[in-house]
């Protein structure tokens, strides 16, 4: 974060206010997690809350280059202040400081610490923010800020996000108007009362009712003749604001409708009843729908039209045809979001994930109690309509057929009841099922599939509670449900929590809410924190324009905007427009910087620009970084992602491609031919790493091969998430190039990417060794020297394995000519292994190479492999980074393979020899030999297996064989 240069001016107060916030924010979701007190819980809350708005309003300033009133951005500073103890810190100096100067001491430090462990964050926390701090400063802190934010949104009319209606509500913000409901229940039951005619043979009605937070009066453009008078009697002059897309479907074809409320049915919610304020005012254009077949039919013969409607007193009013903003491919059938599941993974971001689950929780908030949603409605029920240019807008529609809620098959047998006791709401549960689905991109059934749970059989295909409870929650013996992959943090875990919490949904007496009290409850449990969630990953979407804004998203292009001129002029943000970003710390982390030499110089000039501000005795503040403290700095996981030019990382990507295919040659070629199915021993493979993401789509093809999984991270969770990034990308290498192979993950570090304890580590090799009885075991991680707490135990454990004959393998470090090799890769039990580009060319962060050793190398740059989904924002989820972390795992996967050539080719003998470390590297450095005049470029015995005559396997088998066995003599 950088330290702003004049403080005194306008914009340098501005700067000051942004680090300040920024830093408050992350400490604030610190506190908040890690607080006991509840009203203290709530005010870390607000905190955040106004961090975030604040935030949004200073970064908006500095696109613009607009400067904000100088004593609203002081007022800010000086509550900031509030929460900072003056003094008693290690890091102040003795003599006293000025606000400004502690609160660039507090980012400076943030900064750095955000590179340490938990403990030493939460350390930073305890101490920085005033623990003697009374009710009354809270409050007046929270309000102040509030009032800040306000002024700062007054300042900047044409950019701000209006705090009552778009941002994140707050304890005294409304409930929006629940007459969305009222329309949406008088339009069905209007379809209803005229869906019965005396045409030859019954009609079978289906309808779709546009879906979307509604949170914007606005009234909809409409398409109009040019010069065309707008005539009052055409029936938009006395609507009351609300307006509903729909497309009612009879037989096959689908055709739109546009339903205009009129005022009189435009009233605050009260019931079930319907209710009137207006007296009924004649027209003279409209006349009332009486069969529903008779407009469908008419404007079956108008191409690119649709028919304008209007409800009054509970009635449909044929109005007039109009032209249609929403032209659909009626050759190709809508799509649900079961389907995209299914077969359209890809259609997923983070950001479109996040739009639909806030649509959704509002569409049960609108439509709940309404025959919108019927008995065992779910994500199939949920459509999208591909349009004539090959779009598929985000823009959901619930499908229903035109049938009355008590026909015989709307009820459940009695018995299903049973598996819901305890909750009365089951649209709620359904909500919950639709939100998962959602965050993990995969259908209900495949997430009880995954967890062996059988799901219960019903007669509308509804998902009990209990079968929920299951697979959210797990089962009762211990296996833990999918909730454990979602952050505990995350308002999307509190929405679906409260979702399937039934004593929210009852009264004191245990009995079910009445219908107002519901939707209230509905909103301030699960939509405000799916508003929550949208803000946090996406700030500048805007929540009254979050329908308009996921109308021009096209779905199925990863939701990139849709630049057409008709799309354009609807759009809250424009097309050439981006949306800012609150990344989240997972995310930060996952693409934070790896260069120790940038860091060290980074943190060296902000802490001489602060002496700079300060008498000479700020030495006393313990600036010197030592050696502990690089120490500290260096990433365990070293990895560098692949910036720069987008071409040229292109290009380098598309190299490593084929060197990679050249490989896939070789295996099919000497291993995958000779195997009909899964190898009868296939080799064993250990990964020590951050975890993994299974629920990527690359990796459910190896979902077979993944075998055990291990948590020593966090002992207390089976699973083993990754919130990192590394570990799913190393894991996705290793069976990249050793298809065939088991796969053991075992989780010892997580997202800070921080130093794991020795011990963790020597207990997960004892792990792999002794309950597993693994092959290899992967180490893509390094401490800079041996010299580190728990040595000794770590020590230990790699003899042992290498006593049981596993072979291990170590990433050498990123640190080039700077440091040797990192630990374990420095052990003699260990290979160690260093990065090359696909020529061979030693990388630049590779170590140098060591004399009178055996330097093993292979590519390490511009590796392409895959991210965790909630990581990514590529749509295929997949990175192109560099590292000989990376380089490790392709050497596990080429060892691999030669050990399955081995089983399958060599002599018993032979094949066993192989686990050993010295002739698994004689072997690897052969494959590195190329003619009788090979020399090691960079002194790397540089390993790439291609059927090119000069490599090892560029022979006939019998030719491979007899180099192999002449290799492990040696």
């Amino acid at each position: 974060m950088a330290i702003s240069s004049s403080p005194n001016t306008d914009s340098g107060r501005q700067t000051l206010l942004l680090d300040t916030v920024g830093t408050v924010l992350e400490v604030a979701k610190i506190a908040r997690l890690n607080e006991a007190n509840p009203k203290v819980k709530v005010f870390y809350s607000h905190l955040t809350y106004h961090c975030l708005r604040l935030q949004e309003a200073l970064t908006r300033a500095r696109q613009d280059a607009s400067c904000l009133n100088k004593d609203c951005l002081d007022r800010a500073i000086s509550h900031f202040g509030v929460l900072i103890p003056e003094s008693g810190l290690d890091e102040f100096p003795a003599f006293s400081v000025t606000l400004e100067f502690r609160l660039k001491i507090l980012s400076l430090w943030w900064n750095e610490t955000c590179r340490r462990t938990d403990d030493a964050k939460l350390d930073f926390v305890s101490r920085w923010l005033r623990q003697d701090i009374t009710e009354e400063e809270r409050l007046e802190v929270d309000e102040a800020l509030e009032t800040c934010a306000d002024d700062l949104d007054k300042q900047l009319p044409e950019i701000s996000v209006q705090k009552k209606s778009n941002d994140f509500p707050t304890l005294h913000d409304g409930e929006p108007p629940f007459a969305v409901w009222k329309v949406a229940k008088s339009i069905f039951d209007a379809l209803l009362e005229c869906k019965s005619c005396s045409c030859p043979s019954e009609h079978e009605f289906k309808a779709k009712l546009e879906l979307g937070t509604y949170r914007s009066r606005e009234k909809k453009p409409v398409l109009k003749p040019s010069r065309r008078p707008n005539r009052k009697h055409d029936g938009d002059s006395d609507m009351g604001g609300f307006e509903m897309d729909m497309f009612l479907c009879m037989e096959h074809d689908w055709h739109e409708f546009r339903i205009q409320a009129a005022k009189e049915t435009i009233v605050r919610f009260s019931g079930h009843e319907e209710a009137s304020s207006c007296p009924e005012r004649k027209t003279r254009s409209s006349k009332r729908i009486e069969r529903l077949c008779k407009p469908i039919i008419e404007i079956q013969t108008r191409p690119l039209q649709r028919l304008l409607v209007r409800l009054k007193s509970g009635h449909l009013f044929e109005v007039r045809p109009e032209k249609s903003n929403f032209q659909i491919d009626k050759t190709t059938e809508p799509i649900s979001l079961s389907e995209c599941f299914d077969e359209r993974k890809d259609f997923f971001t983070e950001k479109t994930k996040r739009i639909l689950s806030l649509i959704i929780g509002y569409t049960v908030l609108h439509l709940y109690g309404t025959s919108w949603l019927q008995p065992g409605w779910g994500s199939s029920n949920i459509k999208f309509f591909q349009t004539t240019a090959c779009k598929t807008p985000l823009r959901p529609f619930v499908e229903a057929q035109l049938r009355k809620t008590d026909d015989p098959g709307d009820y459940e047998d009695e018995w299903t009841e049973e598996f819901d006791s305890g909750h009365s709401c089951p649209e709620m549960v359904a909500l919950a099922v639709v939100l998962m689905e959602i965050y993990f991109v995969k259908p209900f059934r495949q997430l009880a599939e995954m967890h062996n749970i059988p799901l219960i059989d019903t007669r509308s295909g509804r998902i009990t509670l209990m079968d929920v409870d299951q697979v959210f929650w797990g089962d009762e013996e211990g296996e833990e449900g999918w909730r454990t992959q979602i952050p505990e943090d995350s308002p999307l875990l509190e929405a679906i929590d409260n979702c399937l919490d039934g004593e929210i949904w009852e009264d004191n007496e245990g009995d079910r809410l009445d219908v107002e009290e519901l939707r209230t409850r509905i909103y301030e449990k699960v939509v405000r924190p799916l508003e929550l969630h949208l803000r946090h990953g996406f700030s500048q979407i805007q929540l009254d324009g979050v329908d308009q804004y996921a109308k021009s998203l096209d779905f199925g292009k990863w939701g990139q905007v849709i630049t057409t001129k008709e799309t354009d002029q609807l759009l809250p943000l424009s097309a050439g427009q981006t949306t800012s970003r609150v990344p989240s710390p997972a995310l930060l982390l996952a693409q934070g910087q790896f260069d120790i030499n940038a860091m060290f110089s980074r943190s060296f000039q902000q802490v001489s620009h602060l002496q700079a501000q300060a008498p000479s005795s700020l030495s006393h503040l313990g600036y010197a970084l030592s050696d502990d403290n690089l120490s500290e700095m260096s990433q365990f996981f070293d990895d560098h992602v692949n910036d720069g030019d987008k071409s040229v990382a292109e290009a380098e990507t598309e190299k490593y491609r084929t060197w990679r295919s050249e490989y896939e040659d070789v295996y099919k070629t000497f291993v995958g031919d000779y195997i009909d199915q899964k190898p009868t021993q296939p080799v064993k493979i250990a990964i020590l790493d951050t975890g993994i993401d299974r629920d990527h789509p690359f990796l459910e093809l190896y979902e077979d091969n993944m075998k055990g999984k291990k948590n020593f991270h966090n002992a207390s969770q089976k699973n083993v998430p990754d919130t990192n990034g590394h570990g799913t990308f190393a894991a996705h290498l290793i069976l990249d190039y050793a298809r065939d192979a088991h796969l053991y993950i075992i989780k010892i570090a997580d997202k800070k990417n921080a130093t794991p304890d020795a011990a963790i580590v020597a207990n997960a090799i004892y792990h792999a060794v002794d309950k597993w009885a693994v092959d290899i075991i992967s180490m893509s991680f390094g401490w800079p020297s041996s010299d580190m707490v728990g040595h000794d135990a770590l020590e230990d454990a790699i003899d042992h394995a290498y006593s049981k004959k596993i072979l291990m393998f170590a990433a050498a470090s990123n640190s080039g000519a700077r440091l040797g090799r990192a630990y374990p890769a420095s052990n003699p039990h260990v290979i160690c292994v260093h990065s090359t580009d696909t020529n061979g060319e030693a990388s630049g962060f590779s170590p140098t190479a060591e004399p009178n050793s055996i330097n093993l190398a292979t590519v390490g740059e511009s590796v392409e492999s895959a991210w965790p989904t909630l990581l990514s924002e590529d749509s295929r989820c997949l990175q192109s980074r560099s590292g000989t972390s990376y380089a490790t795992p392709i050497m596990v996967g080429i060892a691999a393979f030669l050990l399955q050539y081995a089983s399958l080719h060599l002599p018993q003998k032979q094949a066993l020899a192989l686990k050993r470390r010295e002739k698994m590297e004689a072997l690897l450095r052969r494959c590195a030999i190329r003619g009788p005049n090979y020399k090691p470029r960079d002194d790397y015995f540089y390993v790439h297996l291609s059927l090119h005559k000069h490599n090892l396997f560029g022979g006939e088998l019998d030719w491979v064989n007899y180099e192999i066995s002449r290799a492990l003599k040696t």
